[in-house]
């Protein structure tokens, strides 16, 4: 599902361009392909229905102001290396009880990863500080911050 926020948000920026919390303590393998001792995190923003689309239209274009400046700094910072919405709808492929791929369509209600931003920093710390501050949170999205590539 994609959220029209995250969608105008990356429209706006042309982030298809770009080429706190407790400590994870996770290393990522990425940290070998990235700089001396940095390390890529995932940003994983998911939201509950349609949440986006139930906000007032002045609400929206605050958001989006707010939304701009921190995707604006976190590439000024150099941190920033990609972002993408996800489109609506999908579905979800299990092993059915014969052990073949069943594909059901994803319930629109449910929590939907709506899009993503893969930084790259320093520390577990510092991408911890960076995923609090993004302003999904502002208007009851739910964000995951994971580490890139394999961990140990």
């Amino acid at each position: 599902m994609m959220s029209g926020f995250i969608t105008a948000v990356l429209a706006v920026l042309s982030l298809s361009a770009l080429s706190g919390c407790a400590a994870t303590g996770l290393q990522s393998a990425s940290a070998e392909r990235a700089g001396a001792g940095n390390m890529q995190f995932a940003i994983l923003m998911y939201e509950r229905g349609d949440a986006w689309y139930r906000l007032p239209p002045a609400r929206k274009d605050a958001l989006l102001e707010e939304y701009g400046l921190w995707v604006r700094d976190l590439k000024q910072k150099g941190v920033l290396r990609e972002g993408n919405p996800l489109g609506r709808g999908g579905v979800v492929i299990a092993s059915a009880a014969n052990g073949t791929p069943d594909a059901e369509p994803l319930d629109p209600n449910d929590t939907t990863l709506t899009g993503y931003f893969i930084i790259e920093v320093s520390s577990a710390v510092e991408a911890e500080r960076i995923a609090a501050s993004c302003p999904a949170l502002t208007h009851g999205e739910v964000v995951h911050l994971r580490p890139v590539g394999h961990t140990d």
